[in-house]
Order: structure tokens, then C-alpha cells, then sequence
């Protein structure tokens, strides 16, 4: 009788601790219930896996509990999820949002480092953060140096474009925009059969493949890395970790044994001086340098090589507004000379069609994480400080209200009465407040000339037989298009 008893009372015990762990503060988001230990991650991975993207997933359920923020428990960590345009555009203006969670994930992303100025957040991350922003304007972001390294590339695409006919862009692009981002903050150019560059490009490529923004299942359940390496992908992540940390080590152990005081031509120069004579070592530390350049390197060229994916197959899919653009090409540069940066004012329908591709195929939809600094409150809720706060893009740039009929493909949204090109404000491509991306004025210029070169130089058509192309997407850490194929003919314009 006392052991039954006494198993009764345990029973309860336990129940109660259970309950008590699923428990939400008060006025908290709505969400699915959240299971002891395990919380919604399989619920939430089923609705992934049917609905093929993580913004897909959020707005279904936000729909589901008629709510603009929901509440999600994966594994252990609670997230918020925002899918409002009001409310994004207030988390991102607030600095009470301007922290970073630093969960298990994170730190694998991180190679164990609270380093770099993307997941960082404290004092030490203001400086950084002020001075490398700065310092990518004042050095690696020179406009000459930049517009001569993005021409020089240009150039080889357009040799190895020359002959035309059916082929997949993507493979000629993306080692050119890896070039340029190296070139802009190294100093040096990767030569285009470089077994570094293209070492450099498989580790990108396949570490993208394995994150994804919410911090994916070794986030939820941490100790699985211990368990199932493999499956998990806990051992692939760290052997890209030591590929890309000893890469980048080297880059900059050549830097250091050549530099010369007085002579900083890019950012790791720039760096090194600051290690010298800079006596607070926390922040210019070796760790921090290699953070920092994998930062730029995540944020800056997968993102671009992926936009410009989908410029391409959105040209492809429109030829009335590939006419256009070939005209306005044709007035403003002709075909004598390869066009440059100061040609953007003068073509404001380029600029439309640029910014409406970006709107409609945002490949960082969700935003974050941020990690809540103080007690607040958002849309009527209760927002906990260290709560992690996850913003889902689509609902601002798709938002039909904002954008009429948002599904067109529409760049005269963005024209005036005069057909002067006009930027929504309401539009959030490179993020906006204190986060905003550092790396968004080598984004844009690369953009601009190496789709404006290309369109220039060729007419992009879909493969013959077929009407279109199919638009395809990944979706990981970034939304990226699945590998396609398209026509391409010479323009032969005199």
C-alpha cells in the first residue's frame, strides 16, 4: 500500500513539474502547446516538410491562432515569431531587439566564439560592428577599387557567356561574386581555376545547406550532437568549421607577415593595425578577425549569387519587361562600353526591375534571431527579455496592402508619374536599424552591374520547347533556386 502510495505521489509530482515546464508567461503569443522536453519540434518539422519553408510554415500558423505573433517551443528554446509589417518595422527600429541569442546552434554557426558582428551583441560588438562598417567604407568598399574588381569579373563572365546557348548561369556566377567579396576585403584576387576558390565555394555552399534561421534540430535537442553526429549534421559542421577557420587563417597570416605600417590597402590590413596599436585585445583579437570575414562572407555572397538566380529566371519569364530593360540599356549605355556604377541614376526602370525581383524572391524571408534585452511588450503581448524573436519578411514585402496584387511581377510599382525610380520605404531588402546588413553597398553594385552586363551583352530565353521556366527553390539558411537551365543568345546590338 505505502509503495502504491508513493507512486501515486510521484506520478503527480511529475505531472505537475510537466505542466509547469509548459507553462507560458502570462499574455504570452499563442501557439501549439508545447509537449514537455520536446515542445512543438516535431509538430513544427512535419509542417515544414509539407509546406517547403520556414515563412511558408509561420504564416500557416499564424493563420491557425488568428494571430500576427505566435509563440513556438523547439525542443527548449521558445521563439516568437512576428508576421505583421507594423510590427516588424517596430522590432526593427527598437534597440530593446538588438541582442543575439547564443544557444547551442548559434555557437556551432559560430565556431564557439561569441565573435563577429553578426551573432554578437554587448559593448564589444557596438565597437566592432561602428568600426568595420566604417572601415568597409573607407577601405574595402573604395568606389574605384570596387567598380574595377567588379568590371574585371564582368569581363570573364561575358568570355565565358560568349558562345551562348543552353546552360545553367549559376555556375559562372557565383564563383565571380566569391572573387569579388575576397578581393574587396583580402586585397587579393582568386585566380578563376584556384583550387582555394573553389575549395571556398563548396564550403559556402554545403554549410548553407545544413543551417536554417530558427536553428534546426541541434538547436532543439543539443545532446543529439553527442548521440547521432552523423544525422544530425553536428560532424559535417565542424569539419567545414576547421576547413574554413584554417583557410581564412592563412589569408591572414600572410597578411601579418607582410604588413607593411602606413600601407593598409584592405580590411585585414586594417585590422592588423588596429591589433597593433589598439590595447583593447578583446575586440581586435585574431578570433574576432576570422569572425568577422566569415560574417561578410555568409551574409554577402550566397545572398547575391542567389538574387541574382532569381533576376535571371524572372527576366526570363517576362519578355515584355526584358524588352524594356534591353531598351533602356541600350539609350543610357549602348554597346561600345561595358556600363558602370554611375549609370544607376539614369536607369530608373533597371533599378525597379532589380528591387521587384528582390521583393517577390527575398531570399533571407525570415529575419534574426534577435534576443530580447529588456522586458517589453509587442502588438498587445508580453515579450520576455531573452526571448528569441524570429520576423517573417514575406508578411511586409507581400503584403497586399503595401504592395497591390503582390504575386505580379510589377517594377512600374516603383516609378513615378515621370518614370523617376522611387524606393518604397515600406520595403525591407538589407534589413534596417542597427543590424542593417554592413555589406549592402557591395551588394547592390554587384548586383547592378553584373545582371546589367550580362543583360547588355544577351538575350535570356527559356530553353526551346518550353514557355518558361519553373521557379524552383531551397530553402536553408537562404532561399536559393534549384539549378535550371535557360537560353542564351548574343544580342549582337550595334
Amino acid at each position: 500500500m505505502i509503495m502504491i502510495l508513493t507512486a501515486i505521489i510521484l506520478a503527480l509530482f511529475l505531472i505537475i513539474i510537466l505542466q509547469e515546464m509548459s507553462k507560458y508567461p502570462s499574455n504570452y503569443p499563442p501557439g501549439p502547446f508545447p509537449w514537455p522536453f520536446v515542445g512543438n519540434i516535431f509538430y513544427f518539422r512535419k509542417l515544414l516538410k509539407k509546406l517547403g519553408g520556414l515563412h511558408f510554415a509561420f504564416l500557416e500558423l499564424s493563420k491557425k491562432y488568428n494571430s500576427d505573433i505566435i509563440s513556438l517551443r523547439l525542443g527548449t528554446n521558445d521563439m516568437i515569431i512576428v508576421s505583421n509589417s507594423k510590427l516588424i518595422q517596430e522590432v526593427l527600429s527598437k534597440r530593446e531587439y538588438d541582442g543575439r541569442p547564443w544557444n547551442e546552434f548559434i555557437k556551432i554557426r559560430n565556431m564557439g566564439m561569441k565573435k563577429g558582428i553578426t551573432m554578437n551583441d554587448g559593448q564589444d560588438w557596438k565597437k566592432l560592428r561602428s568600426w568595420s562598417v566604417r572601415t568597409l567604407k573607407n577601405i574595402a568598399f573604395d568606389k574605384q577599387k570596387m567598380m574595377q574588381f567588379l568590371m574585371d569579373e564582368l569581363t570573364l563572365i561575358l568570355e565565358r557567356l560568349k558562345d551562348g546557348g543552353v546552360q545553367d548561369i549559376h555556375p559562372i556566377i557565383a564563383p565571380t561574386v566569391i572573387n569579388v567579396f575576397w578581393a574587396l576585403t583580402t586585397g587579393m584576387k582568386l585566380s578563376e581555376d584556384s583550387s582555394r576558390l573553389r575549395k571556398f565555394f563548396t564550403l559556402m555552399d554545403r554549410r548553407s545547406d545544413l543551417f536554417d534561421i530558427a536553428g534546426g534540430i541541434l538547436s532543439a535537442f543539443p545532446w543529439l550532437r553527442y548521440v547521432a553526429p552523423e544525422f544530425t549534421g553536428y560532424k559535417t559542421l565542424l569539419a567545414l568549421n576547421y576547413e574554413l577557420k584554417d583557410l581564412l587563417m592563412e589569408t591572414i597570416n600572410k597578411h601579418k607577415q607582410q604588413y607593411v605600417e602606413g600601407k593598409e590597402n584592405d580590411f585585414i590590413d586594417a585590422f592588423i593595425q588596429e591589433m597593433i596599436t589598439e590595447n583593447d585585445k578583446s575586440v581586435f583579437s585574431d578570433d574576432n578577425l576570422i569572425l568577422t570575414l566569415l560574417d561578410f562572407f555568409i551574409a554577402g555572397i550566397q545572398t547575391t549569387t542567389a538574387t541574382l538566380d532569381f533576376l535571371f529566371l524572372q527576366i526570363v519569364n517576362h519578355q515584355d519587361i526584358q524588352r524594356k530593360l534591353h531598351e533602356e540599356i541600350d539609350v543610357v549605355i549602348g554597346s561600345n562600353r561595358l556600363p558602370t556604377l554611375e549609370d544607376r541614376i539614369r536607369m530608373p526602370f533597371t533599378e525597379a526591375v532589380l528591387c521587384e525581383s528582390q521583393r517577390i524572391w527575398q531570399v533571407t524571408p525570415i529575419i534574426g534571431p534577435r534576443r530580447v534585452l529588456n522586458n517589453t511588450t509587442l502588438g498587445g503581448y508580453t515579450i520576455p527579455k531573452n526571448a528569441t524573436v524570429l520576423l517573417n519578411l514575406v508578411c511586409n514585402n507581400m503584403n497586399p496592402e503595401l504592395f497591390p496584387d503582390p504575386t505580379l511581377f510589377k517594377p512600374e510599382r516603383y516609378l513615378d508619374k515621370q518614370g523617376a525610380y522611387q524606393m518604397d520605404q515600406n520595403l525591407i531588402l538589407f534589413g534596417k536599424g542597427k543590424r542593417r546588413c554592413p555589406g549592402e553597398v557591395l551588394a547592390r553594385s554587384a548586383l547592378f552591374l553584373l545582371f546589367v552586363g550580362i543583360m547588355q551583352k544577351y538575350y535570356l530565353r527559356p530553353v526551346p520547347g518550353e514557355k518558361s521556366i519553373k521557379i524552383d527553390h531551397i530553402s536553408g539558411i537562404i532561399v536559393k533556386s534549384k539549378p535550371y537551365q535557360m537560353l542564351i543568345v548574343p544580342r549582337n546590338v550595334t
